[in-house]
């Protein structure tokens, strides 16, 4: 078994030396207090642990808090997104409506027959007036079979 000097050797601190214990006389011995180096730093060590336990603890509250925040805001980014996307699906059957429409409106203004073309013309003022007031067509365009082949 090792005596107390070798574990004290073993627990200091490599640049410290152990002293050896001096004689203290009886008087002196019943009013000092014995300190255990041992036991203070391993009380300085807990207590280190439990601050650094609580900046932890408020450091992943913190974080936590960030990510609400990223995940709100990223669900209105997404938000924001969905209505662009649907904006666009919107403008992009909108412009090919008005595509159809000017191609229809060529044709009709082409067309040799006088009756015919004012029957297109006649239709496709009316289409015009339906996509002006509801900003959709109720019917779609006139369809190819209308059209001469």
């Amino acid at each position: 078994m090792q005596d107390a000097t070798s574990d004290a050797t073993l627990d200091a601190k490599p640049d410290l030396k152990p002293i050896a214990p001096r004689p203290i006389d009886e008087p002196a011995a019943a009013s000092a207090r014995v300190i255990d180096f041992r036991r203070y730093r391993l009380a300085r060590l807990i207590n280190d642990a439990s601050v650094q336990q609580g900046e932890l603890a408020r450091m992943m509250r913190a974080s936590a808090n960030e990510r609400t925040q990223l995940a709100q805001a990223l669900q209105g980014a997404q938000r924001h997104l969905a209505t662009i996307a649907d904006s666009y699906s919107h403008l992009l059957t909108r412009l090919a409506r008005e595509k159809d429409f000017r191609t229809a409106c060529q044709e009709a203004a082409e067309l040799n027959d006088l009756d015919e073309m004012i029957r297109r013309r006649d239709a496709l003022a009316s289409e015009l007036l339906d996509i002006r007031r509801t900003g959709s067509p109720r019917l779609g365009l006139i369809s190819g079979c209308d059209r001469p082949g």
